[in-house]
This record gives C-alpha cells, sequence and structure tokens, in this order.
C-alpha cells in the first residue's frame, strides 16, 4: 500500500512563505553586521603577523656598526718615572687630549709617529681622540722601578683579571677608571682555589665620574690563594687594570707589575713570550664556567706546537682557579726553543703567565685574535715580535719605527699553522706594525731591558662602533 506526503493547503503555503519573509532581513542583518567587525580584525592581525615577520622587535636585532667619532683610553698610574706613548693605528695626524672635564692638554700626533709624554704623567691618565683620531687609538705606559709596561685600556664591560692575590706576600689593587662625568657602577666576582669567594664588599662598587677607585684586595677579601676576578660594569662606562705586587717577607726585594684584563674565557688560550732567567714560572687557570675543565699545557716552537710527555692534563673544579708551576718544563730540552705556551681546555677558561726573577715581575695575558692591521707601542730595548696560532697558511709584513716616524725594519714573512714565529726588532723600534694577510693569529712582542723584562700581547684595533637598533614602538 503506497504513501503519499500530506496535501498542503493553499493557507498552509502563505503561512509559510510569511515566516521565510520574516526571517530574511534579521539573517541578512546579523551577516553583514559579522562581516563588518571580522573583516577588519582580520586584515589588521594579517598585517601585523607580516610586520612581525618581516622587523623584529628592537631587542632581537643586532647591534648595526657605523663609523667611530670619538675613542677613550685609560693609562694607570705609575709608582715613579710614568711615560706615556700615543699613537693613531691609522696613521691620522692631528691632537688628542689628556685628562678629563676642564683639566686637558692637548698632545700633536704625526703620521706614523708616536706622541711621548714624560714628565707630569704618573697619575691616571684619560687619552681621547674626536673623528679620525677615534679609529684605531692607542697608547701605552711605562713605570719604574725596573721595567713596567702595559697597553693602555679602553672601556669594557665585561673582563677577567687571573692570578691576582689578598694575601700579605702577594697582594693586588684593581684600578677602576670612570673617564665620563656621570656616575658608574661595577660588579665584582671573585673565584679562588677553593671555589667562589664572597665579597659582598665589591658588589655595586660606585666609581665617581671622572674619578677612580682604588680597591685593595687585601683589605677587601684577605686570602692567601691565586685569586681571578671577573670585573662587569653595570652602568656607565670603566676601564681596569690590576697593579699586582709581591712584597716577600724578610730580606726578599719587592716586585710590581702591571695585570691587564682578558676578554673572556676561551678554549685555547695562546701565552707567547716567555722572559729567559730562574726564578718562579707559573701558569694561573680560573674556570668560571659551572663544568669541570680539564686543562693541558702546550710548548709553540717555532717548528711545532705539541704537549710534553711527561705533563698530565690537570682538572679544574667549576668557579676556581689552578696555579701551575712550570719552572721544571721550561728548564727541559723539550723547552729549551719554546716561544710560548698554549692552553688547552674543554671549558673556556681564563690564563696568565707569570715569570718571577729577582726584583723583576713579569705576567702576561692572551690578547685575542689579529686579523687585519694593528699597532703596537713598546719601550726602547732588546725585543722580538712572537707570532703563532695562525688559522691558515698566510703572510704579515711587520714595519718598525721610532717614536719619530723613522723606519728601523720592514719585513715580510710567512706563517703557517701549528708553529710559532719570531721576528728579531731593532732595539730603538717603539712602535710595531703587524699586517696580517689572509691570516687570523695571535702574538705579542717581548721586550728584554736591564731593568727587567716586558710581555705586551697584540690586539686588535677599534676602528667602529656598535649602534643599538632602534625601532619605533607600537601604540
Amino acid at each position: 500500500m503506497s504513501q503519499h506526503p500530506p496535501e498542503q493547503h493553499p493557507s498552509d503555503e502563505r503561512r509559510a512563505a510569511r515566516r521565510r519573509t520574516a526571517a530574511t532581513p534579521g539573517r541578512r542583518v546579523d551577516r553583514m553586521l559579522l562581516a563588518a567587525v571580522l573583516v577588519p580584525l582580520l586584515t589588521v592581525g594579517a598585517v601585523l603577523l607580516a610586520d612581525l615577520e618581516v622587523a623584529p622587535r628592537a631587542s632581537e636585532q643586532a647591534p648595526a656598526e657605523s663609523d667611530l667619532g670619538r675613542s677613550t683610553v685609560v693609562c694607570p698610574s705609575a709608582s715613579q718615572d710614568g711615560r706615556l706613548l700615543v699613537a693613531s693605528g691609522t696613521g691620522a695626524t692631528g691632537a688628542v687630549t689628556l685628562g678629563t672635564g676642564g683639566d686637558t692638554e692637548d698632545l700633536p700626533l704625526a703620521r706614523r709617529a708616536a706622541g711621548v709624554v714624560e714628565a707630569g704623567v704618573d697619575g691616571v691618565q684619560v687619552i681621547t681622540g674626536v673623528d679620525d683620531l677615534a679609529p684605531g687609538l692607542v697608547a701605552a705606559r711605562t713605570s719604574g722601578p725596573g721595567l713596567r709596561a702595559v697597553a693602555c685600556a679602553a672601556t669594557s664591560s665585561d673582563q677577567w683579571f687571573t692570578g691576582v692575590g689578598a694575601g700579605a706576600e702577594h697582594t693586588s689593587v684593581l684600578e677602576l677608571t670612570n673617564p665620563d662625568a656621570g656616575p658608574a657602577t661595577v660588579d665584582v666576582l671573585v673565584h679562588g682555589q677553593s671555589g667562589p669567594v664572597a665579597a659582598d664588599g665589591l658588589r655595586g662598587v660606585s666609581v665617581p665620574g671622572g674619578g677612580t677607585v682604588r680597591l685593595r684586595l687585601g683589605s677587601e677579601i684577605p686570602k692567601r690563594e691565586e685569586l681571578a676576578l671577573q670585573v662587569t660594569t653595570d652602568r656607565g662606562r670603566v676601564a681596569a687594570v690590576v697593579v699586582d705586587a709581591f712584597v716577600p717577607i724578610g730580606r726578599g726585594v719587592p716586585t710590581k707589575e702591571y695585570l691587564p684584563g682578558q676578554a673572556e674565557p676561551a678554549g685555547t688560550n695562546v701565552l707567547m713570550g716567555l722572559p729567559a732567567g730562574s726564578g718562579e714560572r707559573t701558569v694561573v687557570v680560573a674556570n668560571g664556567s659551572e663544568d669541570v675543565a680539564r686543562v693541558r699545557l702546550e710548548l709553540v716552537t717555532a717548528r711545532s706546537v705539541f704537549a710534553p710527555s711527561d705533563v698530565e692534563e690537570v682538572t679544574i673544579d667549576p668557579g676556581s682557579v689552578k696555579r701551575l708551576s712550570i719552572a721544571g718544563l721550561l728548564r727541559s730540552e723539550a723547552a729549551s726553543d719554546a716561544l710560548g705556551l698554549r692552553v688547552v681546555s674543554s671549558r673556556p677558561v681564563t690564563a696568565t703567565f707569570r715569570a718571577r726573577t729577582g726584583a723583576d715581575l713579569v705576567e702576561s695575558v692572551p690578547g685575542g685574535r689579529v686579523s687585519t692591521t694593528t699597532l703596537l707601542l713598546a719601550p726602547t730595548g732588546a725585543k722580538q715580535l712572537l707570532l703563532a696560532d695562525a688559522d691558515a697558511v698566510g703572510v704579515v709584513r711587520v714595519e718598525a719605527r721610532t717614536v719619530d716616524g723613522k723606519r728601523l725594519l720592514r719585513r715580510k714573512v710567512e706563517i703557517t699553522p701549528e708553529v710559532g714565529l719570531q721576528v728579531e726588532l731593532p732595539d730603538g723600534a717603539q712602535v710595531v706594525e703587524v699586517r696580517p694577510e689572509g691570516v687570523s693569529l695571535v702574538g705579542s712582542v717581548l721586550v728584554d731591558t736591564d731593568g727587567g723584562a716586558a710581555v705586551l700581547p697584540l690586539r686588535e684595533l677599534v676602528r667602529t662602533d656598535l649602534v643599538p637598533a632602534v625601532r619605533p614602538g607600537r601604540p
């Protein structure tokens, strides 16, 4: 039996039509309203997403390099017979200023020469170059008694000083100088042979504008062990250096030397320059990481770089310092022609080489890799340029001049990886220009005089400035 759909009467159709007609305007209004709201929102969202993909926030953008229009280096105080050498690494001429605020004087610089100041400069000296004299500004400080020499430091936000002392016989002074008008603030973290050292008095150290603060570690953290300092500038700009001293109890002869900072820990630290003589020969290594570091010493010679078979690898606990006595190693046959040392570590570490002979103290730190022309200022006396750790086969051009700009030596030498290189320099040379070509390397100048020895590491010249990325914020 078939079934049929119910029959609709005309009155039912008219009522259904009226219901459809009544419902249609409401739905049309709802859809129009929804479109009016959603379309703009989706459009704005798409624009914002595209903008985020193309242009990251300012905090995510790397600073941009710009021409250096003003640079400052700070020369530490001298005990006596203070002397300054100042030069432009780019060969610019003009005058730099010595001093801060209204108490300044001009020092003229001639092309390829060095300005010399030999009187009235025993105090801290702030040297400023502007315009063409800003890029590549370099200076050096020498002091007596004996020979003490150090490159004058630029301001730094973070650096390490390894092998300092805070005891009765080995004591150090951290010298902090603020070259600007406003105040600066510095934090000093201390590591010792037994691990991190509590030093609340070295946190939040205020350095007044145009002033110098000297922190005597023997008073701040009296401790009879090797120490390492991490100096961080939290506000303003500060240049730092350590004056290291050994004052033997009894008949020993007191001696001092400048200890420059190391920019950052590294897995490989190359220490070129081993002065002749007997006495203490030490490498002090600091492990500021959170892991145990395995460290080995290698000798750098003109033929090879190698780890002596009788020198064992050592471990350094996290946040601690270790002193390695190497006097026996340097007296051995294996080290008879050694030019330097290489400290290789499983974790980034900092390192200082120290030599004490009679009244002479020599300390050296890694200066960093050099791949472009650099300039080093040195005192008169017998000297050698020592190069190593080349990353490729390359050429190095060396020119040595007097402070008057007279050329005493010009040489072109080839260097290869895994060997050291020694270039004898004239005694009267005080301006040493080193130009690597197609190679990156490390190096130092070892100076030996009747008054003592000094090691001055090569460093890259500062030619540009970093400008933070600035991007307008959204409302």
